[in-house]
């Protein structure tokens, strides 16, 4: 385009009406269900699904992935693991995690530092990927500190991100 790539007139027009009913119709995030409290939840758009992790009275975690044929996956565990990596590729820094063991494997959501307020003020988001979610085969790959080896990974939909920055994570 000899406007430097600039989308103008009727069919720009077109094309962004077009972009925000495929956004819309991806799936909505939904609420936890009563007495559950979201602890975090993102979009996938590219497989029109999600994640949520919900908290319950008591410490224990839902994890709930849904795509348009459904919940696909969803248990309960006793409590969640916190964990902080040195590198999760597209995420700057250290990234921080929430994860539930599902029979050994681990799912794991990580995060940007930046968007827990770890120091008490909004900071700028300067990851590419600021959440993904991650599975891996066993609790001690998800431990390892400075080597991040998982057997799946998803990456959040940035606008999409939802989370309790006061009781997600390591601590």
């Amino acid at each position: 385009m000899a406007d430097g790539g600039a989308v103008t007139g009727r069919a720009g027009s077109r094309g962004i009406a077009a972009l925000i009913l495929a956004l819309a119709a991806g799936p909505a995030l939904a609420d936890c269900a009563q007495p559950g409290d979201l602890l975090f939840a993102c979009e996938f758009p590219e497989r029109k699904a999600r994640v949520e992790i919900c908290r319950l009275p008591g410490g224990a975690l839902d994890y709930a992935y849904i795509s348009p044929k459904g919940r696909e996956l969803s248990f309960r565990a006793d409590s969640g693991i916190g964990g902080v990596k040195d590198h999760v590729q597209g995420i700057h820094g250290p990234a921080y995690a929430t994860a539930l063991s599902n029979g050994g494997t681990v799912y794991a959501v990580f995060v940007d530092g930046a968007l827990m307020n770890l120091d008490g003020e909004g900071q700028e988001l300067n990851s590419p990927n600021p959440a993904v979610l991650q599975v891996y085969g066993s609790e001690q790959d998800f431990n390892e500190y400075r080597q991040d080896r998982p057997i799946q990974r998803r990456v959040c939909y940035p606008p999409s991100i939802r989370i309790d920055d006061e009781n997600f994570g390591p601590g």
